[in-house]
């Protein structure tokens, strides 16, 4: 039997077992979310599970990069579980609107992961280590996320150079920092409850992969980035 044919019984299976598990009302949905906060792995799997359903739509989005669908459907899964256990039920938020960000960050790394299609220079890798751990200390000492400026004073480098390094290493985006200016509270999570859900699901995939996709071509050369660019058919 040929891989492609592999694949399709294996999806097929898949949402055959995925379809046993039934759509969540928005109160089913909240009880669940309270639990699993407060520690119920059993709230934990329901949660997801009745959630599963998106995790393909999100993954289809990546058809044809390389990967198997399948292995796309794994990968926003973990990124799903990631996901429920940050989610904080409190805010008003339909979950999947939150999840999407985890769903499809994984699935990205996943396709980079096995397409090898970028190859940072040693220089860049080192700089991306130094500034990877730098966050990771920074916020053990700051018992908060560090700025973007914190760290780019650590390094003694740009902003926007550490922006980058970030979005490589692809560090969870906090949907609790405030958006404006000092003073100014409104933040990311409050904006995706003020809209609607499916607008939001849709507008959250397509804006965040076009600023990660930007932000792994900054650190490659010229060549290289037009190479990738042809290959995905990013221009």
């Amino acid at each position: 039997m040929a891989n492609s044919d592999k694949e399709q019984t294996t999806l097929n299976l898949y949402i055959q077992r995925m379809a046993e598990h039934p759509l969540l009302t928005p109160e089913e949905e909240k009880e669940l979310a309270i639990k699993a906060k407060k520690g119920d792995k059993e709230a934990m799997k329901k949660l997801v599970e009745g959630n599963l359903r998106f995790v393909i739509n999100v993954a289809k989005n990546f058809i044809g990069w390389g990967v198997p669908l399948t292995d796309l459907i794994a990968a926003g899964n973990l990124g799903l579980i990631e996901a429920a256990k940050r989610f904080d039920p409190d805010r008003e938020v339909k979950f999947i609107s939150y999840a999407v960000w985890w769903i499809r960050q994984a699935i990205m790394q996943t396709i980079f992961q096995q397409t090898g299609a970028v190859r940072i220079p040693v220089k860049e890798s080192l700089f991306i280590s130094k500034v990877k751990e730098t966050y990771e200390r920074l916020k053990e000492e700051l018992k908060r996320e560090p700025t973007i400026e914190e760290i780019a004073k650590e390094v003694e480098a740009s902003p926007k150079k550490v922006r980058n390094a970030l979005q490589v290493v692809r560090m969870p985006l906090s949907l609790d920092k405030p958006l404006g200016e000092e003073g100014e509270d409104l933040t990311l999570l409050d904006l995706i409850s003020k809209k609607g859900t499916e607008d939001v699901e849709k507008e959250v995939v397509e804006e965040s992969l076009h600023k990660e996709l930007n932000s792994l071509l900054n650190v490659l050369d010229e060549r290289e980035r037009i190479i990738i660019e042809h290959r995905f058919g990013l221009n």
